[in-house]
C-alpha cells in the first residue's frame, strides 16, 4: 500500500547538467586576432589620412591669376608691363581674370583707375574706352548735398542742374536763373564715369562724367563755379 506523502508531494527533478566549457583558445590563434586587428587599425589610419589630405588639397588649391604690376589710370591702355601674375586661393566669391587670358587683356583699355598689387577682373577692363564720337568727360568737384547721400555709380544716368550761387545767378554761363525757365535750359543729362574718394581736407568728392560734345564746355563752367548739383535718373530713362 502507497504512503499518503508519497501522492502529496512530487519527485524532485533531474538535476541540469552543467554548460559546456567554453573552447580554449589557443596562442597562436590569439596572434592571428590580434594581427586582424592591427591590420584594420593601420588601414583605418591610412584611410583617414588619406581624406584629410585630399580636403586640404581642396581647401587649399591655388591658381594663377592677373594682378596689376604698377598703376594705371583711368582710359589708358593697359600694356605688358601692367601686368603680373600672382598665384592665390580658389575662392567662388572672387573672379580674377585667369593668369592664360593674359595676351588677351594687352591692348585693352582700363575703365576704372587700376592699383598696384590688387587682382585683375573682367569688370575692370574693356575694348575701349567706353566713350562714343562726339561725347567729353568733365570732373565735377562737389560737397555733400550737391549730390545724393547714398552715392553714386559709374553707369548711372545723372542729370546736372545749374543752381543759384549766393547771389541768386548761376554764373556758369553767365545766364541769370532767377526764373525757372534759366534753371531749365542748363538741365544737362549725364552718365557717371568714375567717381573719386571724399578729401578730408577740402571735404569735396569729384566725379567724372561723360556729357555731350556740345554740353561739355558749359558743364565744365558749372563745375569750376560750383553752382550745380546731381540728380540720379531712373535705370533706363
Amino acid at each position: 500500500m502507497a504512503s499518503p506523502a508519497a501522492g502529496r508531494y512530487p519527485a524532485p527533478a533531474p538535476e541540469a547538467a552543467p554548460p559546456p566549457a567554453p573552447p580554449v583558445r589557443t596562442a597562436a590563434a590569439r596572434r592571428r586576432v590580434s594581427r586582424k586587428s592591427l591590420v584594420l587599425s593601420v588601414l583605418v589610419v591610412l584611410l583617414g589620412g588619406l581624406l584629410a589630405s585630399a580636403a586640404g588639397q581642396m581647401l587649399t588649391a591655388r591658381t594663377e591669376v592677373l594682378a596689376v604690376a604698377r598703376d594705371v589710370q583711368l582710359g589708358s591702355t593697359i600694356t605688358a608691363e601692367d601686368l603680373t601674375v600672382a598665384n592665390v586661393t580658389s575662392d567662388p566669391n572672387l573672379s580674377p581674370i585667369p593668369a592664360s587670358q593674359r595676351s588677351q587683356i594687352v591692348g585693352m583699355v582700363a575703365q576704372v583707375p587700376l592699383t598696384r598689387g590688387e587682382l585683375l577682373t573682367g569688370a575692370q577692363v574693356g575694348p575701349d574706352s567706353g566713350f562714343t564720337a562726339g561725347e567729353m568727360l568733365v570732373a565735377l568737384p562737389l560737397k555733400e548735398g550737391q549730390f545724393p547721400t547714398r552715392g553714386l555709380n559709374p553707369g548711372q544716368q545723372v542729370l546736372i542742374v545749374a543752381t543759384p550761387g549766393s547771389t541768386g545767378s548761376t554764373s556758369g554761363s553767365g545766364t541769370p536763373s532767377a526764373d525757372t525757365g534759366g534753371a531749365r535750359d542748363q538741365q544737362i543729362d549725364a552718365t557717371v564715369a568714375e567717381v573719386g574718394s571724399l578729401n578730408q581736407a577740402t571735404q569735396v568728392t569729384v566725379i567724372d562724367v561723360r556729357v555731350s560734345a556740345d554740353d561739355g564746355v558749359r558743364v565744365a563752367e558749372l563745375a569750376s563755379t560750383g553752382n550745380l548739383a546731381l540728380i540720379v535718373l531712373p535705370a533706363g530713362r
